[in-house]
Formats: C-alpha cells, sequence, structure tokens
C-alpha cells in the first residue's frame, strides 16, 4: 500500500473485488484504486477446488481470474496478506493489521465467507478438514493422498474419509473423494442432501448418484463426537454406528465475514444488507459477493446467494456504480454447479417453495429433467434442471415473470411441449 489515499477501496481478494476492480476500469481509467485481499493469492476461482483442483485436473495457475500483470497494467495497486482490522466510516480511514492506515473516497466490502465451524468432541483431531482456500485443498489433497497410501483397507484400496454435510459442497466432495479411491461416509442432518436448495428428486438422484460410487450416505444423522488416538480414526454417530476413517471434511455452510462493521452504522442482519445497487445504508461504501445480501426486487427481500456468478455479478454492479454509473440488480439469480456426473443448474429462490412439477426424465442411469418449484400463491419461485440442456433462457424467464403454474400444470409435466410457448 504505497499510498495512504485512494479513490476506491476493495476489501477482498476474492472474484467479488476482481470484478469490481475491472468494472471500474471500464468507467475509470485514472482514479487509484487499491485492492486488499487477507490470503496471499491475487484473486482466483473457488469453485474448481472441491473437484478439478483436488484431481489434480487443474493447477493454480487454472484458477487465478487474471494474469498476474493484469493489476499493473491496469495501474491497480494489490496488497495480499493483509487484514483490515478497524473501519471508520465518519474518517473514511480503514486500520490494517499492519498498522498502516489508508482513506478512500468509495469502499467495497467484499470480504466473503468462512466456513461454519463444527462444535462436537474430537473435533480439534488432526486430519479433520474445512475447505475454503487453495492453501486448505493442498493440505486436504495430501491427507488424501497419504490415506490412499497408507490408509484402512477397503475392497477398492486404502483409506477411508467421512464427509459431514451433505450440501452442494458436501456432495460434491464426497464424489471426488470418491473419485480419488477412497471409501467415503456422507452424514446429513437433513431427510435429502441438498435440503432447503432442492426437492425430493433431486434428493433422491443424487443419492443415487453417490451410493453408485461406492459413498455410504447417512441420512437424518448427525455425527456425535470424533474419536482417536492423537488423529482422527472414528465418527460417532446419532444412529449408534460407528464409521472408520483417515480424515474427514466438515462442510456445513459460510458464515459472512462482516466483524468490520462492529462500530459502525453500517446495517446488517446476518449478511450485510445491500439495496439492489449494492450500496449500504452509508454513502459510498458498497458490499457484494458472499459477505452481502443484495435486495432482490423480483421477491422483494434482501437474499444471499453464496455462489460465485453472483460473486462476480454483484461485484461488477458494485465496480460499475461506484465509478458512477446507475446499474440495478434486475437478474434471476441463477447459479450452476457440478456434483459427480450431474450438472444441476438453479434459478430463483426456494425458501416459498410449497410444491414442485417434475418435468423429463428422472432416472439414475440417465437423468434429464426440471423440478419447478410453486409457491403458496401458485407462482413459479425457483426452477432446478438436472443434465438439462438449450432451454437455459427459457427457465430463468418462468422465473423471472414469476407465471402462474396453477393455470398450466398440464404443459409444465408434459415434456413433450414446449416451455417457450408459455412465454409468448
Amino acid at each position: 500500500m504505497n499510498g495512504s489515499h485512494f479513490k476506491y477501496v476493495l476489501l477482498g481478494g476474492g472474484v467479488s473485488s476482481g470484478a469490481a476492480a475491472a468494472a471500474i476500469r471500464q468507467r475509470d481509467t485514472a482514479g487509484s484504486v487499491l485492492l486488499v485481499g487477507q490470503e496471499v493469492n491475487r484473486p482466483y476461482h473457488r469453485r474448481p477446488l472441491s473437484r478439478e483442483y483436488l484431481l489434480g485436473s487443474k493447477g493454480r495457475g487454472d484458477l487465478f481470474t487474471v494474469a498476474d500483470h493484469w493489476f499493473t497494467d491496469h495501474h491497480i495497486e494489490l496488497c495480499t496478506g493483509r487484514r483490515a482490522l478497524r473501519l471508520d466510516t465518519n474518517r473514511r480511514t480503514i486500520l490494517f493489521d499492519n498498522g498502516q492506515e489508508v482513506g478512500f473516497e468509495k469502499l467495497l466490502i467484499a470480504t466473503g465467507g468462512s466456513p461454519i465451524r463444527l462444535k462436537i468432541p474430537g473435533i480439534e483431531l488432526p486430519n479433520v478438514y474445512y475447505l475454503r482456500t487453495m492453501e486448505n485443498a493442498d493440505r486436504l489433497r495430501n491427507a488424501v493422498e497419504k490415506a490412499g497410501r497408507e490408509g484402512r483397507p477397503h475392497e477398492r484400496g486404502r483409506g477411508r474419509a467421512g464427509v459431514i454435510g451433505g450440501g452442494f459442497l458436501g456432495v460434491e466432495l464426497a464424489g471426488t473423494l470418491a473419485q480419488m479411491g477412497l471409501d467415503v461416509a456422507l452424514v446429513e442432518a437433513g431427510t435429502q442432501p441438498c435440503w432447503g436448495f432442492t426437492g425430493e428428486t433431486v434428493g433422491r438422484m443424487v443419492v443415487g448418484h453417490l451410493e453408485n460410487r461406492g459413498v455410504q450416505v447417512h441420512l437424518q444423522t448427525v455425527p456425535l463426537r470424533l474419536e482417536g488416538d492423537g488423529r482422527v480414526q472414528r465418527m460417532a454417530l446419532s444412529t449408534g454406528s460407528t464409521v472408520d476413517v483417515d480424515l474427514v471434511a466438515v462442510a456445513i455452510g459460510l458464515t459472512p465475514n462482516k466483524d468490520l462493521l462492529r462500530g459502525t452504522a453500517i446495517v446488517s442482519e446476518s449478511a450485510i444488507l445491500v439495496d439492489d445497487h449494492c450500496r449500504t445504508n452509508q454513502d459510498d461504501i458498497y458490499a457484494a459477493g458472499d459477505c452481502a445480501a443484495i435486495f432482490d426486487p423480483l421477491f422483494g427481500r434482501y437474499r444471499r446467494v453464496d455462489h460465485w456468478e453472483m460473486a462476480v455479478l454483484s461485484g461488477a454492479i458494485a465496480g460499475r456504480n461506484m465509478a458512477g454509473a446507475d446499474e440495478r440488480y434486475e437478474q434471476v439469480s441463477y447459479y450452476s454447479i457440478e456434483m459427480l456426473d450431474l450438472k444441476l443448474s438453479v434459478w430463483g429462490e426456494a425458501r416459498h417453495v410449497q410444491r414442485r412439477i417434475v418435468r423429463g426424465n428422472t432416472t439414475v442411469d440417465s437423468p434429464d429433467f426440471v423440478e419447478i418449484g410453486v409457491d403458496g400463491s401458485g407462482k413459479i419461485s425457483q426452477v432446478v434442471a438436472i443434465n438439462h440442456s438449450d432451454e437455459d433462457e427459457v427457465l430463468g424467464e418462468l422465473v423471472r415473470r414469476r407465471l402462474s403454474a396453477n393455470e398450466h400444470d398440464g404443459l409444465l409435466r408434459d415434456p413433450c411441449r414446449k416451455l417457450r410457448d408459455l412465454l409468448v
């Protein structure tokens, strides 16, 4: 941080800050920009960490959002390995952990989130892992490789792993660890994987694919404690059973990093609240990415969508508005995930879904279907597609228009009839 005052300060070293930096430079080629990240790496994509990076099909160089010279070429000062300690909104300054204080005219808070820590006896034993950073992934991969050489034997080789949490990350990790040759047990407290985000049909599909790859799925089950002599060796479950393990990966959710708000008047709940321009309630202070809940005019509420697509989109909106634009968030929220060989795409909001309409082929061997979530008023609130292509624009538009499912139930269920006909 060569200067003590910048026109734009971007706090956070993830894709939101990277997108904001690029968006600012599209509109303001001269204003001074400082991007500060707590990790030692420049902005990179976290999405491949649980799959391609662990499997070795992508290396570190494949994850970075831009080349290492991009920041210099665009006259953006990049500072890594630094943590912001205190934000003074009155003086418009930030104090960092090296004792330096930096002033700003406009600020983006894009500090991301941290894995929720599991609190059970034995959780501090060695060989328990959380996955959020490249360094986390490196340590997990080393542990997997060691377990494959020296771990407990099973019918396909060596090494046993437990995965706690059946959300999108937990499911993907379970599939990846199985692909890496480990015997895997997935523990999920809910009645199905991805509970709260998808319906029963998708849940059954995910369970079937996991079990076909040798993953043991324990639903409606929680770990009571981890046991071991010097390292984790067993998971004691609420069902009364015990699972032998050489390592455990915990994936039970993400909590927004918003400690910096202490002592400020910036409004937050579980996340920092921003309007549809990504503005906080404080002038010239914005927030984006996993730490923020953006106001979604389509559903009339603040929503936190902690996926990389939203992180990039909200960062870009914030950056353009910081540089003088007047851009609103008006899109239908969207994210996609690859779990095993399933491609899952999601549009809209699951919170108010009361029933689901299923359309297409739901066989485990060759799934290709759409699950349409309908709220209490009969309107389409969410669409989930499994291995379904060529209709992305139409599926998103069903949510954007909040079409009445009650009036079109027959067409929605019949895969031989075109959904596009509803948009005429």
